[in-house]
């Protein structure tokens, strides 16, 4: 008599198309789990062996039944904007998409989430975006379920949103506005560590019930960020400091413009800073060792 197979690893995987989602996925498939990935738009050229790729919209009724034979989720929807006249508002992709995820979880009988959330979330947040993480946080940890939160600081590598961002008007000019007086500290880790985290938890019963706070190895001033991201570029511009105050009144005129470099929430998040103690993440998924060089891909 043959022995018989096991029955094959499947996660559900949502913002599968992400700059974080599909870092976690290649680690996933590397890993041996099947993955049933989920975003509103799918390509056939993203098809992969292992994967089932589903076009939905997660505050939809059509995707849960691709998730049948599953026995995990991740869960990565969030956006950084919002666009309100599209319906795309933090609330209704924080915290209502996360209460569908828990829901289609209990119903198909999926115990294991894991749910990706952000330094700073809390009730008492100036920024609607912190809010409704923590109110997306607080859906997964009354769910029931054996839950893992994990709460990542600025995150880079190719495709990511934050140094792409600076990566054209470090090109354009020999100055560069800085809000603020540049002292902040952020404590940016690749992508590559923070997909490793989300797939081992899965195999991690340590880290369920945990909210973990992950960074890189080193805080660095806001400064020595912009300094480090110019020099990849082979650019050395003069920093050309703002005050707060100066800094909201320029930040409120940009919103004005369709698509403005930043919003008043993500000024505020940045004076907030972005650090914590990666202890107990390095204990559960290893250290994080990744120095943030800028974008280094980019070089000339």
């Amino acid at each position: 008599m043959r022995p018989r197979e096991a029955a094959p690893r499947r996660v559900f995987l949502t913002g599968a198309t992400g700059f974080v989602g599909q870092e976690v996925r290649r680690q996933l498939l590397a890993a041996g789990w099947e993955v049933v990935a989920i975003a509103r738009h799918m390509s056939a050229a993203t098809a992969a062996p292992g994967v089932i790729q589903v076009a939905a919209d997660i505050n939809g009724d059509a995707w849960p039944r691709w998730c049948e034979g599953c026995t995990a989720a991740i869960h990565l929807v969030g956006i950084i904007r919002e666009v309100p006249g599209r319906g795309v508002t933090f609330d209704r992709v924080h915290r209502q998409a996360t209460e569908r995820v828990v829901a289609a979880c209990k119903d198909l009988g999926i115990s294991r989430l894991v749910h990706m959330s952000a330094l700073g979330a809390r009730s008492s947040a100036l920024t609607g975006y912190q809010r409704t993480k923590w109110a997306a946080e607080e859906a997964v940890r009354a769910s029931g379920l054996a839950w893992t939160i994990l709460r990542p600081s600025v995150i880079f590598g190719p495709g990511d949103g934050f140094t792409t961002s600076l990566v054209a008007p470090l090109k354009r000019a020999p100055f560069f506005p800085v809000f603020g007086d540049g002292r902040v500290r952020m404590q940016p880790i690749a992508v590559s560590e923070v997909a490793r985290a989300f797939v081992r938890s899965l195999d991690t019963p340590a880290s369920i019930s945990r909210v973990i706070e992950m960074g890189g190895p080193e805080a660095l001033t806001y400064d020595e960020l912009l300094r480090r991201t110019a020099g990849a570029l082979g650019r050395r511009p003069v920093f050309v400091h703002l005050a707060p105050g100066l800094s909201r009144a320029l930040v409120a005129m940009l919103q004005l413009v369709p698509g403005g470099p930043i919003t008043r929430d993500q000024l505020t998040m940045l004076f907030e800073g972005s650090t914590c103690d990666p202890t107990l993440a390095g204990e559960l998924f290893g250290p994080s060792r990744i120095r943030f060089e800028g974008p280094t891909w980019l070089k000339p």
